[in-house]
């Protein structure tokens, strides 16, 4: 769903001029309005770092998606002021179903373990032929899949944005991403900085100042789609205030603002 486009950009966070924040971020759409909100919540103490990020659906986005809550965590360590993970974890909960992917990084073996965890609950019918009635009954299934990962990347997604403005500003204006969670071979994720004219016109489609402005480039899996990209604004200390997607086939614009931020200076 372009939804998950714009949640991919409230990952992008650059935590170089705080130790501690926590942010709230509204999603909405022209058609359905406010469709829903992410969280994000971020620590380090110079050396580890913790990352984690919500994405909740509420109205009749939670209805078509079956109250999805999306969670990514990221978990590493500071290397010469980049973000290198540990241990990334992607949670998937529906009404009744959820899928847990936990990726652990061996970054001197260049190898990647992946265990997967689904759960789902399965109706069953009883018939008792006394009162002729029909009973339904929730049963729970769940599986468990180990496997190392084909290819080896340096970074998961949310590190990959924690690292992004560090590889992409004025001087250095195109990035692409590579990341678990964020990439493969068919679906191609990169970032630009956007200044000068180009700023200038875009201003018209934001709510407030912008200080950096980036362009994201996904690909879609289905190459059917229409790529539309997401622009996204960072204030100050370079932290994601708003982000932008123009017309989506008839659903209309979509647009992620920040409505609560708390940041810490240690």
């Amino acid at each position: 769903m372009k939804i998950r486009y714009i949640i991919v950009w409230i990952l992008m966070v650059n935590s170089l001029f705080a130790q501690e924040f926590s942010t709230r971020y509204d999603v909405n759409v022209t058609l359905f309005e406010n469709v829903g909100y992410a969280d994000v919540t971020f620590k380090e103490d110079g050396k580890n770092y913790e990352i984690k990020l919500t994405a909740n659906t509420i109205g009749a986005a939670a209805t078509l998606l079956s109250n999805r809550v999306e969670t990514f965590i990221s978990k590493g360590k500071i290397i010469n002021k980049r973000y290198v993970p540990d241990v990334f974890t992607k949670i998937k909960e529906t009404t009744r179903k959820s899928r847990t992917q936990t990726y652990y990084f061996d970054h001197n073996k260049r190898e990647i373990k992946l265990i997967e965890e689904k759960t789902k609950l399965v109706s069953r019918s009883s018939f008792d032929p006394s009162t002729f009635n029909i009973t339904y009954k929730d049963f729970k299934e769940s599986s468990r899949e180990e496997k190392m990962e084909d290819e080896y990347v340096e970074n998961d997604s949310l590190s990959a944005y924690l690292n992004a403005a560090a590889n992409c500003n004025a001087k250095e204006k195109y990035y692409e991403l590579f990341a678990v969670g964020a990439h493969n071979d068919e679906n191609n994720v990169s970032l630009l900085y956007i200044d000068g004219s180009e700023k200038e016109a875009a201003k018209v489609n934001f709510l407030a100042p912008i200080n950096h402005l980036y362009n994201l480039h996904v690909e879609p899996f289905d190459k059917s789609e229409s790529i539309v990209d997401v622009q996204v604004s960072l204030d100050e200390d370079g932290l994601l205030k708003e982000a932008f997607m123009g017309e989506i086939f008839w659903i209309g614009k979509i647009r992620a603002k920040r409505v609560y931020h708390k940041i810490t200076h240690k």
